[in-house]
């Protein structure tokens, strides 16, 4: 924790009543670190250690508590980085990593899919799916058709030409290593480990609750 951590941006550190109960001083999420920094327009500038000790007095954790809190402002600030790392790559061929990850699923099914399998497999809700598709098919990249085993489906087939942009961003992204080339190969095993035992955590956790 002693690195400086980037990930408190994506953390709401507006206090719990609780916590704010007795500091009339304070209004919404602005609250002061120790070194006089505000949250959360400096908090790029503190460490972990700093902003773990704040951010455990806003809302009264435990250090357990405080630990699962930073863990997800690091992976969705993390995921915001990379997604600018792959964007970068695949603007310049013209298209984006939301319709990358749809013609990833696609192309490899000679048949398509439907609309809600490619919304499962991608794991974004159908109606943000159906408008990236949406986007697809206007660029002569996907077409739809008929489900040739459910008349009340449709299908997203990719076409020639999405089959060739999506090979043509499989190998840029491939050669800039996927965003990840500045990570040494210790913390790459690592990161895979680690985020292997919170997918199955959270696996766990959805087959539990169904």
């Amino acid at each position: 924790m002693n690195q400086p951590f980037s990930g408190a941006s994506w953390i709401d550190l507006t206090p719990s009543p609780q916590a704010q109960a007795g500091r009339p001083d304070q209004q919404g999420g602005s609250m002061p670190f120790e070194g006089g920094l505000d949250a959360p327009t400096d908090v790029r500038s503190v460490t972990g250690t700093q902003l773990a000790k704040s951010v455990s007095k806003l809302y009264d954790l435990d250090s357990a508590g405080l630990e699962r809190v930073l863990a997800a402002g690091m992976l969705l600030r993390v995921r915001e980085l990379l997604l600018r790392e792959l964007d970068a790559v695949l603007n310049r061929l013209g298209t984006s990593h939301a319709k990358y990850q749809v013609l990833s699923i696609v192309c490899l099914e000679p048949d398509g899919l439907q609309i809600g399998q490619i919304a499962s497999r991608a794991s974004i809700h159908p109606t943000t799916m159906t408008a990236t598709i949406d986007r697809l098919e206007r660029g002569g990249l996907i077409e739809r058709r008929p489900d040739p085993n459910d008349r009340r489906a449709i299908r997203a087939v990719a076409t020639p030409e999405g089959h060739k942009l999506y090979k043509q961003a499989h190998r840029e992204l491939a050669a800039a290593q996927y965003g990840l080339g500045e990570v040494d190969s210790a913390a790459i095993k690592s990161l895979i480990d680690g985020l292997d035992a919170l997918a199955v955590a959270f696996e766990h956790s959805n087959s539990a609750s169904k």
